[in-house]
């Protein structure tokens, strides 16, 4: 379900950000545990250590809203292909005993709820300077599904 953003301000937009960005680094980060392969652990570190600097941009702009006025820090970014692979599947809520395979499919769908919002955000914010800010961490959200994505099917399809 796609988060309303109608009426809110970049303020409330970026704090919003800020915790979707905290709330997967947490995922990530916690999940390196649950797995032994070192690929895995690779792509969630890389993961983790992403949302961090997305985390950090947002705190950044909070303190100086004039950083995101100039999004042409923000590189242009290619369209990312979603495989749609986790749309159908169903999230169960994380414990401490979830599978990697749940793991996946939660982070899969964190991320396409972060795609989602920062898409919304960037219709919101179309015709003012952040637009362009909001529609490539959109992009950003989409690559992170499709690696996750890759590694479901890599990693859990594999093994069924």
């Amino acid at each position: 379900m796609i988060m309303s953003v109608e009426g809110l301000t970049v303020e409330k937009a970026l704090q919003v950000g800020v915790t979707l960005e905290e709330g997967a680094f947490r995922l990530y980060t916690d999940a390196q545990g649950k797995v032994n392969n070192p690929g895995s652990k690779q792509l969630l570190k890389e993961l983790a250590a992403d949302e961090a600097k997305h985390r950090e941009y947002f705190v950044n702009a909070l303190k100086d809203p004039r950083k995101v006025m100039n999004a042409s820090s923000m590189a242009d970014l290619k369209k990312v292909v979603d495989l749609k692979v986790s749309d159908p599947l169903r999230q169960e809520p994380l414990n401490s005993d979830a599978s990697y395979q749940d793991i996946l499919i939660f982070a899969a769908k964190s991320e396409k709820l972060a795609y989602e919002f920062y898409s919304a955000l960037t219709k919101e914010f179309n015709a003012h300077p952040v637009g362009k800010m909001w529609a490539t961490f959109a992009q950003i959200e989409l690559g992170h599904k499709l690696r996750i994505e890759k590694e479901y099917d890599d990693v859990v399809l594999r093994d069924n």
